[in-house]
């Protein structure tokens, strides 16, 4: 079973989230802000993040960038998010990102992606 960080705002998509990863076998945290998040990686490892880019305290990237640079972290991190613009991919992909998908996006091939990820 794979632990997963789920950082996502919008409480439909994160239930959406939490039904099909949790079905697919995973273990589930969803944290709506960027403080919340920062506590649950301070506290604990995770397998994976999966990580929208707009949240109401901040943006994504930046938590990204603090995953790569200041906690000098590995954690893979897929983005889910609604900039669907080629410079935000590219962005995100070179902040760290191992995986960019955008919204809306099929919740099966999220859990294939993210079962890439965890070795499910």
């Amino acid at each position: 079973m794979s632990d997963i960080l789920v950082i996502e705002d919008d409480p439909v998509i994160g239930a959406i989230l939490n039904r099909f990863l949790s079905h697919a076998g995973h273990e589930v945290q969803i944290v709506q802000r960027l403080g919340a998040a920062r506590e649950v990686l301070d506290s604990r490892d995770v397998d994976l993040i999966l990580l929208d880019l707009n949240l109401p305290d901040g943006s994504g990237l930046e938590l990204l960038r603090a995953i790569r640079e200041d906690m000098h972290s590995t954690t893979p991190v897929m983005v889910l998010s609604g900039m669907r613009q080629e410079d935000h991919i590219v962005r995100g992909l070179r902040l760290g990102a191992d995986d960019y998908v955008t919204k809306p996006f099929s919740p099966l091939e999220l859990v294939a992606r993210v079962d890439r990820w965890t070795r499910v």
